[in-house]
């Protein structure tokens, strides 16, 4: 993961720091930003883009007004949705994961009935 703006950097926006009536969402990659102002542009959300140079990468920046800050966080979703990766890229590994857990509970539910 890149830079990330804000305290912790759990969220990809914060309140803009010298105007309030602005939102400023960040991203880490180029693709990530031209999907998201894709999504912009499609839900007719006016916004202003800007790139800050870190050491390592390229921050994309966009600030949003505060009034189409729903808008706006629904085509983040639909970004981050698009985009991330799975946390168990195998699928096989995935499917047995899935089956070992259903496997417990099925278990731990015929020990409960049988006590």
């Amino acid at each position: 993961m890149g830079k990330r703006i804000g305290k912790f950097g759990l969220v990809n926006y914060v309140e803009h720091p010298t105007n309030k009536q602005y939102r400023v969402f960040s991203f880490d990659t180029k693709f990530e930003a031209d999907l998201f102002e894709k999504g912009l542009t499609e839900n007719k959300v006016w916004f202003e883009r800007d790139e800050e140079d870190h050491k390592e990468s390229t921050l994309h920046l966009f600030a949003i007004k505060e009034r189409e800050f729903e808008k706006a966080q629904r085509v983040n979703f639909s970004v981050s949705a698009d985009t991330r990766n799975k946390i168990i890229p195998n699928v096989f590994l995935r499917y047995l994961l899935i089956l070992t857990v259903l496997g417990v509970i099925i278990l731990a539910l015929i020990g409960y009935s049988r006590s």
